[in-house]
């Protein structure tokens, strides 16, 4: 097999990693919605907000090998050499943030999301796993398990772009 014929699952990666992002973020939102942070310093907020979301990943990876994203697109973190645990983990999970992310920025992070991209196609690997030494396995994926990613990812977004709407409902009720 050839380098151009093989499959680096690039938009598998991407797609589960927001996913995951998304899904941690609105956790995170839900878990801190009566602090003062929210109201009062939206960097440190933010900042909480992506430690939360490196932190619950790597131990997600670090338990399992995978995260919720990863795992409805059928891949599993591999660490050949050393242990899968939280430290390598973490770092893994904060090197794909910062390198291929630029830790979340809106519009931004499509930027080296796409270089990252391209040297998943030369290497076979992304700069992240490559400093930590790990590499992902994928199954095949059935077209329900694509459908079924595709509408949780929905309600997700749904959930995230309705909940002020929610908590206003709540505050009208009481």
């Amino acid at each position: 097999m050839t380098a151009s014929t093989v499959n680096y699952h690039s938009w598998r990666r991407f797609w589960a990693r927001m996913f995951d992002y998304f899904l941690l973020g609105f956790l995170f939102l839900l878990l801190s919605s009566n602090s003062l942070l929210v109201l009062h310093n939206i960097f440190l907020y933010s900042a909480l907000q992506l430690i939360f979301i490196i932190s619950a990943e790597a131990f997600m990876l670090a338990r399992t090998g995978t995260t919720p994203g990863k795992s409805l697109l059928g891949l599993h973190v591999v660490s050949p050499a050393a242990p899968l645990d939280f430290n390598l983990s973490w770092k893994r999970t904060f090197w794909a943030y910062v390198k291929g992310l630029w830790l979340g920025i809106p519009i931004m992070m499509f930027v080296p999301a796409w270089f990252a991209r391209q040297v998943l196609q030369g290497s076979g690997s992304t700069i992240w796993d490559q400093a930590c030494g790990t590499h992902i396995e994928a199954e095949p994926v059935s077209r329900l398990r694509y459908v079924l990613f595709g509408i949780v990812f929905f309600l997700i977004f749904a959930a995230i772009g309705n909940y002020e709407v929610f908590l206003q409902s709540l505050a009208q009720g009481q």
